[in-house]
């Protein structure tokens, strides 16, 4: 019976001191497995210490937003990518490092292939940094990415066109299939143009506005993006 009452008052003190964790402990707990490499104890720890220094009203705003940063690039490191998207919305509501956020952001919804939320991202973040080189090559790269499958569809249609004899045995067919073809390419231009206007060296969307150029008989352009493109 000893042996269990001494037991209890052993559970109970350390309930107690883990009742009594400050805020800040965790936060140095955080900095320390941060830079030990150990992501996920950093991300455990910031995370942790979050609501603790709610509770305590605020005291220092730089010391809570930058834990908000801190937890959101640790679960980022950790790869706990869906953990981290939060963190970083909320470094973004508090104007915390500027655009890095939403470049963050950006990066994440473009490796789960989420065009749209990318593309939601940044324009957002373009509107509070206009000039940022670094979101506007992310927003060219996101344009690109919309562009290039609706290129590859008329691409594609004009290659089985051409393959397929019909400009010899049925013009009119030939002809039809062409149309069908500029039809997608007029659907990908105003995105590569786009993708363009953002980032004047994005290879990938000068090749795709060059051929959309050429093929909608656009060749002045065409000629005109080439001899800039080569200079």
């Amino acid at each position: 019976m000893k042996h269990l009452f001494l037991m209890g008052l052993a559970l109970l003190a350390l309930n107690l001191n883990a009742q009594e964790v400050a805020p800040e402990d965790l936060i140095n707990q955080g900095n320390a497995s941060y830079q030990a490499k150990d992501y996920k104890a950093a991300f455990e720890a910031y995370s942790k210490a979050l609501p603790l220094y709610e509770a305590k009203g605020i005291p220092d705003k730089n010391v809570y937003y930058s834990t908000y940063y801190n937890a959101a690039a640790s679960a980022q490191k950790a790869n706990l990518i869906d953990e981290s998207i939060p963190y970083f919305e909320k470094s973004i509501e508090f104007g915390y490092k500027e655009s890095v956020p939403y470049e963050k952001l950006a990066k994440i919804y473009n490796d789960k292939k989420d065009l749209d939320k990318m593309e939601n991202i940044l324009n957002e973040g373009l509107e509070k940094y206009p000039n940022d080189e670094s979101l506007k090559k992310l927003l060219s790269t996101c344009y690109t990415k919309r562009a290039t499958p609706i290129y590859k569809k008329g691409a594609k249609i004009k290659s089985d066109a051409n393959k397929s004899g019909l400009s010899q045995s049925d013009v009119d067919a030939y002809n039809a299939e062409l149309e069908k073809s500029k039809a997608e390419f007029e659907k990908a231009l105003p995105i590569a143009e786009k993708a363009y206007e953002l980032n004047d060296k994005n290879e990938n969307a000068i090749k795709i506005l060059i051929n959309i150029y050429t093929s909608l008989d656009m060749q002045d352009k065409a000629e005109a993006l080439k001899a800039k493109t080569q200079k």
